[in-house]
């Protein structure tokens, strides 16, 4: 007879809360600024340094612009070049966009562009920048002051996909300030100018009066570190938060209240267990990573762990380029056995590591584990703090296996060449001479069928060799409030210039 009135005046309570949350979130919504939350801090605002997708890479986009951009789809968009065209095979001309001004005054011409693409070819701008390992890069001329010439050794057909990732800043900035305010202090061109970066806490942007398209709909910006997801969802669902990248199967439903949505599209992203080439010795033999491929029911850790949002990886290619008869590895405990069985490694123990990137890793390792014990190794896991993890996957460290997500790409040739020896992406340290041949041939080769048989060739290489033990689509997720509109991007950046605030709601 007592419980009743107090459920109720809690429920009141509750609704109340959920009701002047509401109210405020509406007071906000065509003045506060737009608050985009990420589960991590960033470490640089360098333009040519740029170490993931999110949050770094969205707030470099905001801020600079570079000659073209890429679409969602994987197409290309004029930016700073208002077109481009190849007079010979081993040369590009870009004539510039007139009148780009730099958020200090700066102007933009062909010598700025000449600039700082020389800075990305010298260290340590060079260990990230790769548009001038992967093109050929040879030497970058100003014809005029409108006109960049690039000039490379052979063919270099994803020219523009690495030019949608070499952004330009001020030059006189970039030539004049201390490198460590570069990483604090950046100076674009973008639709967004800088205004501060609280470390650990925030980085604000307001809207830039002078970009060439505009300002954008939204005048200003704030991307903050929340690294509980708990606490981000919470933010989202009271309106103090309009975007949460990168929500978790599990978190998807939780993110929908009367002040916010979930947004999903497909992702690019390929979760696998990288097989570390330069650990263990049974990690070497192709037969073994063959093996611990059929040892693993995917199937069903997409169903439970992923709630059926992921889709299985049958190729290191992104769709819709990926080739679609490729040798599968059914979940087949008997085959595995009998592989390990013929390599001569059988009982071995092997180690799976994972940091907090991914909210499921802890529970996806543990699952491996249990698999890979149940065909007679000794898996066992292991937690590396973030820092440390990243650091040894840089090093092509890790002793076993370790738990990651690559690829959020639609570009072949780019996907491939990331398993090439030399490539600074290649973590599991995959070495096949036969392979490499083929992608480096792919990469200079004008003639597009030529090519495209030469990436197929490769791309069944690389998969039947299992540099990974192949998991699947990490879902692309996100968390919008319903004072936004916006589309998310598969690749996982985020492009808050193209969003709006919605009408009256």
């Amino acid at each position: 007879m007592v419980i009743q009135p107090v459920m109720l005046t809690r429920r009141a309570l509750a609704g109340g809360a959920l009701a002047m949350a509401a109210t405020a979130a509406r007071a906000r919504s065509q003045s506060g600024p737009v608050v985009i939350a990420s589960d991590e801090d960033v470490t640089t605002l360098d333009p040519h340094l740029i170490r993931n997708n999110h949050p770094i890479g969205s707030i470099i986009w905001s801020i600079f612009d570079s000659l073209v951009r890429r679409r969602p789809d994987g197409t290309h968009e004029p930016r700073l070049a208002l077109a481009w065209a190849q007079p010979t095979p081993t040369t590009w001309q870009f004539h510039l966009r007139p009148g780009v001004v730099f958020h200090n005054g700066e102007n933009l011409d062909a010598q700025a562009v000449v600039e700082n693409f020389n800075r990305m070819n010298r260290p340590p701008f060079n260990g990230e920048s790769q548009l001038w390992q992967q093109t050929n890069l040879r030497v970058v001329t100003a014809i005029d002051p409108a006109t960049v010439q690039l000039t490379t050794d052979g063919p270099a057909v994803t020219m523009l996909y690495w030019l949608e990732e070499a952004f330009i800043g001020a030059p006189r900035h970039l030539r004049e300030t201390p490198q460590s305010e570069i990483g604090a202090k950046p100076m674009g061109s973008g639709p967004y100018r800088f205004v501060e970066w609280q470390q650990g806490d925030h980085v604000s942007l307001t809207a830039s009066d002078m970009h060439w398209a505009g300002p954008p709909p939204i005048r200003d910006v704030i991307f903050r570190a929340v690294p509980e997801q708990s606490s981000r969802l919470n933010e989202l669902k009271s309106g103090s938060v309009d975007l949460v990248p990168g929500l978790d199967p599990d978190s998807a439903a939780s993110a929908k209240s009367s002040l916010s949505a979930a947004v999903q599209v497909p992702g690019l992203r390929k979760m696998h267990m990288g097989f570390s080439q330069n650990g263990i010795a049974p990690l070497k033999d192709r037969r073994v990573r063959q093996a611990l491929n059929h040892a693993v029911d995917v199937a069903t850790m997409i169903e439970t762990l992923q709630r059926g949002m992921g889709t299985q990886l049958t190729s290191v290619l992104n769709p819709p380029n990926a080739t679609t008869d490729l040798p599968q590895f059914p979940y087949d405990p008997a085959r595995a056995t009998a592989l390990l069985h013929d390599a001569g490694h059988e009982n071995f123990a092997v180690e799976i590591a994972f940091d907090s990137k991914y909210a499921d890793s802890q529970e996806s390792c543990e699952v491996v584990a249990a698999y890979l014990n149940a065909v007679g190794l000794d898996a066992h896991v292991v937690a590396y703090e973030s820092g440390h993890f990243t650091e040894t996957l840089r090093a092509r460290a890790f002793p076993g296996l370790y738990f990651y997500g690559f690829g959020a790409l639609i570009e072949p040739l780019v996907e491939l060449v990331i398993f090439t020896s030399d490539a600074v992406d290649n973590a599991s340290g995959y070495t096949n001479p036969t392979f490499d041949r083929l992608v480096k041939t792919a990469a200079v080769t004008a003639d597009a069928a030529a090519r495209t048989a030469l990436l197929k060739q490769a791309e069944r290489m690389v998969w039947q060799d299992c540099p990974w033990l192949y998991l699947w689509h990490l879902p692309e997720i996100t968390g919008i409030s319903r004072r936004l509109t916006y589309t998310p991007r598969p690749d996982e950046y985020v492009e808050i210039y193209r969003a709006r605030l919605a009408p009256a709601w």
